[in-house]
């Protein structure tokens, strides 16, 4: 079990994005911590960098090459200018659905993307999956 001390905003809604896709079983703590935090037994794991990685080792599922997933887990990831210019080019940011698409998507879906038509058509494919859904639900 996974219990999941929720912080508030994108990072929160990535977490909460990857525990779904990955059909990880957690409970979500009461109230709210400064950055998120996962624990499984003994073990914390704060922020959503680590966090994300950590699930996606943990299950074997959407993990990218660490490298290429440098640059979106900086403090200062890429904008939607870069994100556009590989969005219009590919179906996700690594070229697979990876735990950084999961990291990005809560982060677009509070801009105004408008003038992207690639960062949109990725929204749209990452709106209908349900995952995503309940993830992005996870804290109000």
């Amino acid at each position: 079990m996974i219990y999941f001390h929720a912080g508030s905003g994108p990072d929160t809604q990535a977490i909460g994005i990857a525990l779904e896709e990955m059909l990880l079983d957690f409970n979500l703590a009461p109230g709210r911590a400064p950055v998120p935090v996962t624990v499984v037994g003994q073990a914390r794991l704060p922020g959503m960098n680590n966090i994300l990685m950590a699930l996606a080792r943990k299950t074997g599922k959407f993990l990218p090459d660490a490298e290429a997933a440098a640059p979106w887990f900086s403090k200062t990831p890429p904008g939607l200018d870069a994100m556009e210019d590989i969005l219009s080019g590919q179906d996700f940011l690594l070229g697979a659905y990876t735990v950084v698409d999961m990291a990005m998507y809560p982060i677009a879906a509070r801009g105004d993307v408008t003038a992207y038509p690639g960062i949109r058509a990725w929204m749209a494919r990452l709106r209908i999956r349900p995952a995503v859904g309940r993830g992005m639900g996870v804290v109000a």
